[in-house]
């Protein structure tokens, strides 16, 4: 795990200036090593520049910028190659050889080997450039689900990238310029849909794709798609579930790769306590597993984190997180966002415990909702489905006759402004069921300066709508989570907190062959009354403990609405509060007042609030303007 960055520019002085500031910019990411290295690229020069985080093969020889002896090449690379051990050996039959024990050396020789159609061989989470001198070309490529991110900023002959949009902008060479189709999406999803970032002109590779560039040249193509609709099997295999468990056990094995020490998250609840399960059952000597704990009811969950430590035998290790404590390390936290949030507090915290305790490495269950089917959200969103394709079947008099009535209600209520969204949007029902903010409350928001535009919203979701279609509701559900959610916050929010600590966060729930096999089963197997998660629980009989498999169901999170309300809450309240005295840019004064007092009075949800604090310190953070 590390913190890549390059750049292609006629100024071979810019080139050195631009890597030093980006290296130092992620240097949080890379404590172990600092790598740079500069080459002639037709007429420009060409930087690549590397912050390493030692996971494998912990000695000096895995200094990257890495070349190799065969073909010339330069990589720098981020994340893990988790079958690297059997490529090498295939490689090293086909005549490769190697000097290092890396996965980052298996890449430079699977491109050679195979040229951009080695991703198709790799399983991991990664993104890494590749310098290619005998074809004067730069490869660019990120992992299937988009587990790390890769940024870049592309203006005709000259690129940019790197591992966090903060490096990027580090170089000085691209405007600090707010992209409102970002905004927009941040509003509407409390975090940045990709490709977008709140940055003009600054874009993220999308998962599943590599870039080819040249100076005269530059093309993005798609490497992997999940399976078609015409791949799903019609009837479930009658060894289903031990086919899981092998699935599952090979996958979290795999992920258990590390010269580092390692451990795991653990909530007590089917996700994470299946991966600690399955980690115990690889018979390694001992388990590590870490959990935040609270003195709210409500929020706390270590019973079941113990019950299931207890059960598995696991070496477990606590936090408590107090209010106080909260509100001391705030501002670090906000600065860890290397873009907005309104989730993300949780892995900051849990990723400080493991990385305090002398962990480099962690195993989380994200995911697991997504792919699996856990969410009690998800049952509902299967629902609503229904009854959107309902509204959207009423004839346009009908439509238009109740937009015109809800409208002139004027009642400050969220929930009705997006029944008025979806009255008037011809999107995909999916896309109104994680709405943070609606259509009218963002250009409130933003006093109607940039107007909310259906423009971003294509440019983030048709291809995405387009892979869904044809798809039970169920399978369209976790195809549309896994694209969205998971991918431009729960992965984004797992990458810049852990790293934040200098900690490598592996998520093997979502390894993509095991994503490739449960998205080809019919969605009823994901769903069954009285089981929860069937997939995992069904799969994992007798591993894991009855108190895990029959609690409630709640999400990790923390209990911030209510510290809100206490003294975390009296910042923002000043702020949201204080007119004009303040630098509330680019929203609205008289809003984030009544948005605060809605929030107080229990009419809105602290999300709201707290996404937008977030984005305002970001903003001042980054002196990011118009």
């Amino acid at each position: 795990m590390c913190g890549i960055s390059g750049i292609v520019h006629p100024d071979q002085e810019a080139v050195r200036f631009a890597l030093c500031a980006m290296n130092s910019a992620q240097a949080h990411r890379g404590p172990d090593d600092d790598g740079k290295e500069i080459f002639r690229f037709s007429n420009s020069w060409l930087g690549l520049g590397h912050r390493r985080l030692a996971i494998i093969d912990l000695s000096g020889s895995g200094h990257q910028p890495m070349t190799n002896g065969g073909s010339g090449c330069f990589i720098t690379f981020n994340g893990e190659i988790f079958n690297y051990l059997e490529l090498r050996a295939e490689l090293i039959s086909l005549g490769h050889t190697f000097k290092t024990r890396t996965d980052t050396e298996v890449i430079l020789n699977a491109y050679k080997q195979w040229n951009t159609d080695c991703l198709g061989r790799f399983r991991g989470m990664f993104a890494f450039a590749i310098w290619d001198p005998s074809r004067n070309l730069l490869f660019l490529a990120r992992d299937h689900l988009g587990v790390k991110p890769l940024y870049y900023r592309l203006k005709g002959s000259t690129i940019i990238f790197a591992s966090e949009v903060r490096a990027v902008i580090s170089t000085g060479l691209v405007e600090k310029k707010l992209d409102f189709g970002g905004l927009n999406s941040f509003l509407c999803y409390g975090s940045v849909q990709e490709p977008h970032t709140l940055i003009t002109g600054v874009k993220s590779l999308p998962a599943a794709h590599f870039m080819t560039f040249t100076p005269e040249s530059q093309a993005i193509h798609q490497y992997w798609k999940m399976p078609g609709p015409e791949s799903v099997i019609s009837q479930a295999p009658l060894n289903l579930f031990e086919e899981m468990a092998d699935r599952l056990k090979h996958a979290v094995e795999l992920q258990m790769l590390s010269d580092a020490p390692i451990g795991s998250f653990l909530s007590g609840g089917i996700d994470s306590t299946s991966i600690v399960a399955l980690m115990k059952k690889s018979e390694i000597a001992s388990v590590k597993t870490f959990s935040i704990i609270f003195d709210d009811p409500i929020y706390d969950e270590r019973k079941f984190a113990r019950s299931a430590a207890g059960f598995i035998g696991s070496e477990h290790y606590e936090l408590e997180l107090t209010e106080q404590m909260v509100q001391s390390e705030i501002p670090g936290a906000i600065l860890a966002f290397d873009q907005p949030s309104h989730d993300g507090l949780n892995t900051y915290f849990v990723s400080k415990l493991v990385k305090e305790a002398g962990l480099t490495v962690a195993l989380s269950g994200v995911g697991g909702d997504e792919l699996y089917g856990g969410y009690e959200g998800y049952r509902h969103a299967l629902n609503a489905l229904g009854y959107i394709s309902a509204i959207r079947a009423l004839p346009p008099q009908v439509r238009e006759y109740l937009w015109e009535f809800l409208w002139n209600l004027n009642i400050s209520s969220e929930f009705l402004n997006r029944g008025i969204d979806l009255l008037t949007s011809d999107l995909h029902p999916y896309l109104f069921l994680r709405r943070l903010f609606s259509q009218k409350k963002q250009n409130q928001l933003l006093n109607n300066n940039a107007p909310y535009s259906e423009k971003w919203m294509k440019e983030s979701f048709d291809s995405i709508v387009e892979d869904c279609a044809g798809h039970d509701k169920i399978n369209t559900v976790s195809r549309f989570e896994l694209q969205t959610y998971m991918r431009s916050t729960l992965l984004r929010d797992t990458d810049q907190m852990s790293m934040a600590h200098s900690l490598e966060v592996r998520v093997p729930l979502i390894d993509h062959e095991l994503v490739d096999y449960c998205l080809r089963l019919t969605g009823n197997v994901k769903i069954e009354k009285g089981t929860p998660k069937p997939l995992l629980t069904r799969s994992l009989s007798g591993l894991l403990p009855a108190e895990c498999v029959n609690r409630p169901k709640r999400g990790f999170e923390l209990p911030l609405k209510s510290w809100l309300l206490k003294s975390i809450g009296k910042e923002i309240c000043s702020i949201f509060c204080s007119g004009n005295e303040y630098d509330t840019f680019p929203f609205d004064a008289w809003t984030l007042e009544s948005l605060w007092s809605d929030f107080v009075s229990g009419r809105t949800s602290w999300t709201r609030v707290w996404a937008i604090y977030v984005m305002l310190n970001w903003i001042k953070n980054n002196k990011v303007s118009v």
